[in-house]
């Protein structure tokens, strides 16, 4: 995809040096960014259709070091639920997260600050006392202890097994437990109270970092002396929090018990079952928020006076909406991840019918109704939904081209754009009341006369100037500032008039696919890609198109795949990791 910008930019050099000079030119020399370019342009030089595999045996990989990563607030909360029940409050507040391209990589970073250490002991009590409360206890505790008043070890041992192998996503080991039936005991001989020990115990297991983080360990691989693989329980965490954004329930943690996972036949059955149960659908809104940022919804605000209608029911809508479609194309109809960009079909309630100005049937005033926009309302494909079009958290009395040209590239062809020089002036783009440059288009010409800005510019610009009929928050328009719009331009050296021909020219653009295939990877594994795994990454594209474009095989494929289990030498601990493996 890049080697027509390739040669433009760097004349007759050879390709190894055009390419590490485009790459400083712009910004773009970091591996995770480049891989999904590199493997559309590997698929598009050969001239061979991308439906046709062209590696027969999945490439070996090295990967990388075991990961660590703590749980989110969702996935926290979706824990504490799948473990213990609905209706359970899980209260405070959680530190903030990390955006390292995917939030599923930062997660692998943050830290964990006194103040936050403090809300997980407190947060555990209270979620102990609410498991344990007359109401649910009896079904959690399904033994009776001898007396009400005295501590049973083979009841409070029963308890504390199960929930611990829940929480912790393993066995525990036998210092665990007796560390956790120590407490349990203690608590119950100074309160006289056998449930109040238990609660204890339980709630030191939910404040234990081995709960809070997800910490991978590794073991000889015995196929490939040499090489390491993740050990059974570590696998089964990998698979349940790609595929359902939750910890591995009991079949799956006893198939990793029973050795299950190192069967191919038996993987794949597990991974079946996990992608047809309801739980997958949760997976895909997850995967696709994390690669989509829908985490800087939070918080997003508008220019009232400008935008009257946008409030934050509008912002969760947008969101709602475009997970919405996502599911219903690719997990329910199994259809073509590229059609994301030119379906019709989607679905809308009353918030976002008035926003794009067209009719919703009733039921659609108090809930969801399946859409199909026609082919006079200028909406087709994601790019023209609120989600996308909305979310700039920067700017709240304008739309950004530059912003959006920059998201697009980022999310979807994986081609990451430095941040801009701190003494850069935007103050020609930010005039949007110059009688001389009325539109976006007309001030970002003369910003991009800078030559400092022009080169970034050049590659975010142009994507981003076909959305300039809908404003900062989605509406119609054809007119700025009583001026019109010009949406048109080119992607790939191919011409649009509007960013319907865009969506269609992504669509057939074999970076789009890679792409996701990459972050879908990446999310799974929580780390960015290294460079042994740029030809299983060509080679699970190929499988993808050959898969006709289907998400659910796709993350089939990553699952059961030897890559998505191989792990490198892990490198020394630093002082906050050894925090979680104490």
């Amino acid at each position: 995809m890049l080697r027509r910008r390739f040669d433009a930019a760097e004349g007759m050099a050879d390709e190894g040096t055009r390419v590490r000079r485009f790459l400083r030119k712009y910004g773009l020399i970091g591996l995770a960014g480049l891989t999904g370019a590199v493997v559309a342009n590997s698929l598009t030089a050969s001239n061979v259709p991308v439906s046709a595999p062209q590696i027969v045996a999945e490439p070996a990989t090295v990967g990388a070091a075991p990961g660590f990563r703590r749980l989110s607030q969702a996935q926290y909360t979706r824990s504490i639920e799948q473990i213990f029940g609905s209706g359970i409050k899980v209260p405070g507040r959680f530190d903030p997260p990390l955006r390292d391209g995917l939030m599923a990589i930062g997660d692998g970073k943050v830290t964990v600050s006194a103040s936050g250490l403090e809300q997980y002991e407190l947060r555990a009590r209270e979620i102990a006392a609410q498991v344990l409360a007359a109401p649910r206890r009896g079904t959690v505790l399904t033994c009776t202890p001898a007396s009400p008043a005295a501590f049973d070890r083979e009841c409070a041992a029963a308890f504390l097994g199960k929930y611990g192998r829940l929480l912790y996503r393993r066995a525990l080991s036998e210092h665990e437990l007796a560390s956790a039936l120590t407490l349990a005991q203690a608590a119950t001989m100074t309160t006289h109270d056998f449930t109040k020990g238990l609660e204890i115990g339980l709630s030191r297991l939910l404040a234990s970092p081995k709960f809070i983080f997800r910490v991978e360990a590794s073991e000889p691989d015995p196929t490939h002396p040499g090489a390491l693989r993740l050990d059974d329980y570590s696998l089964a965490t990998r698979i349940s929090f790609l595929l359902w954004d939750a910890p591995p329930d009991e079949e799956l943690l006893n198939a990793a018990a029973n050795g299950d996972l190192r069967d191919d036949g038996k993987l794949a059955a597990q991974v079946d079952r996990m992608i047809a149960s309801p739980r997958f659908e949760q997976g895909a809104r997850s995967f696709f928020s994390d690669m989509f940022g829908f985490e800087k919804f939070e918080g997003l605000s508008k220019d009232q006076g400008i935008y009257p209608k946008f409030n934050a029911a509008m912002a969760k809508d947008a969101q709602e909406q475009t997970l919405r479609t996502i599911v219903d194309l690719l997990v329910t109809g199994k259809g073509d991840y590229r059609d994301l960009f030119t379906t019709r079909k989607t679905f809308l309630n009353r918030n976002l019918g008035a926003l794009y100005r067209v009719p919703v049937e009733e039921n659609g005033f108090a809930g969801w109704v399946p859409y199909t926009f026609g082919a006079s309302e200028n909406r087709a494909g994601i790019l023209t939904f609120a989600a996308f079009l909305m979310l700039d958290p920067t700017h709240e009395g304008r739309s950004s081209p530059t912003i959006r040209g920059k998201t697009l590239r980022e999310l979807f062809l994986c081609e990451p754009v430095p941040v801009p020089p701190a003494n850069v002036n935007f103050a020609a783009v930010q005039n949007t009341s110059d009688p001389l440059h009325r539109t976006a288009r007309d001030r970002l010409k003369v910003h991009a006369e800078d030559d400092a800005c022009a080169g970034c510019h050049k590659i975010m610009d142009p994507i981003g100037l076909s959305l300039e009929n809908y404003d900062a928050i989605g509406a119609y328009r054809s007119h700025e500032n009583g001026a019109l719009i010009d949406a048109s331009g080119t992607f790939e050296d191919k011409p649009y008039k509007s960013v319907l021909e865009l969506e269609q020219l992504l669509h057939d653009d074999p970076a789009v696919p890679a792409c996701v295939a990459q972050r879908a990877y990446e999310y799974g594994v929580g780390r960015p890609l290294t460079g042994t795994e740029e030809k299983w990454l060509e080679y699970t594209t190929a499988r993808f198109a050959a898969d006709k474009y289907q998400f659910p095989a796709l993350m089939r494929r990553i699952a059961v795949s030897a890559a998505f289990r191989s792990v490198a030498p892990a490198a020394p601990l630093t002082s906050a990791k050894l925090v979680a493996v104490k």
